[in-house]
């Protein structure tokens, strides 16, 4: 039961994921210019080393559904926000939209554990660019 449990929850992270790039948030970045305030689009956004593909990859081997969560039947979809900064690392992660202690504890972990990120570019530049990651967490009884 149990495995069965993993292996729904698993499709479930993948179906949720598959669509992240539709919840990055918006391709404009603040940035201040001569004391007023402008936008700017980020030509390139940051990607995870390897696409998409390897974002699921390796959600699917390192994240864990917290027995806790399970015991009680907490579910649903965290909201995960970072920077990508111009050197590809992740800093300033946050619970956008949580869930449960234990499962946004998770959605926290896996992020802070991420490798660094391919970053951003602007006007062929590396440039810091706010992100956000949906994880789902689903129980099928």
């Amino acid at each position: 039961m149990k495995n069965v449990v993993m292996k729904l929850f698993f499709v479930a992270v993948l179906s949720v994921l598959a669509t992240s790039h539709a919840f990055s948030q918006s391709n404009q970045q603040d940035k201040e210019t001569e004391g007023t305030k402008s936008s700017q689009v980020i030509e390139e956004m940051p990607m995870f080393p390897g696409g998409e593909k390897a974002l699921l990859a390796y959600l699917k081997e390192n994240l864990k559904y917290p027995a806790v969560a399970s015991e009680n039947g907490f579910q649903g979809r965290v909201i995960v926000l970072f920077t990508v900064e111009a050197d590809g690392s992740l800093t300033d992660v946050r619970i956008g939209s949580g869930v449960d202690f234990y499962l946004d504890r998770e959605a926290l972990r896996i992020v802070k554990a991420m490798p660094k990120w391919i970053p951003g570019t602007q006007d062929g530049k590396p440039v810091p660019v706010k992100f956000q990651v949906p994880i789902g967490f689903r129980l099928n009884y």
